[in-house]
């Protein structure tokens, strides 16, 4: 994937109904355009480790996820958005499901995600898909502390797929 724009796009269309109320909108700005800078994403396609994934309808792009190797067994599901209109419909749990088919085959055991403490439907879908054993944590990014809980789950085993292309 070449045109890094249509997931800022995703990016910023969801970010506006996900973090409503939770992270002040001029904090939103400042850390979408720092992360989804045509530059920050390039580099995140191209960083050792990363698999970014992106899923399409009527090649429109409507999600995509990002999962970063941190050891010889766990990768971190980095960031998971998927429009508003699509959401619900499965397309999380399919990017999520095509990460976790791709680690499995790399022998890796562990799978992390940091959700914001007060996101419900983020911490919703996480729990849905298997993950546990939460952690509250709080993380400072450029000035601005976020309130995180981080889950784990396993990898082998339950694999969450509906089927729908990824690409």
């Amino acid at each position: 994937m070449t045109d890094v724009s249509k997931v800022e796009a995703v990016a910023r269309a969801t970010w506006r109904v996900a973090y409503t109320g939770i992270i002040p909108d001029e904090v939103q700005r400042r850390l979408l355009d720092t992360w989804y800078s045509p530059e920050s994403l390039s580099r995140a396609l191209a960083a050792q480790g990363s698999s970014f994934l992106v899923a399409e309808s009527g090649g429109r792009v409507v999600g995509f996820a990002q999962f970063v190797r941190r050891s010889a067994e766990s990768v971190e599901l980095t960031r998971i958005y998927v429009l508003p209109d699509r959401q619900r419909s499965g397309v999380g749990m399919r990017l999520l499901g095509a990460g976790l088919t791709e680690f499995a085959a790399e022998g890796l055991k562990y799978l992390t995600v940091q959700v914001e403490r007060d996101n419900r439907n983020g911490r919703r879908f996480y729990e849905r898909a298997g993950f546990a054993e939460p952690r509250e944590l709080t993380q400072d990014v450029q000035g601005y502390a976020l309130a995180l809980v981080q889950y784990h789950r396993p990898i082998l085993g339950s694999t969450p797929v509906i089927g729908q292309s990824i690409t």
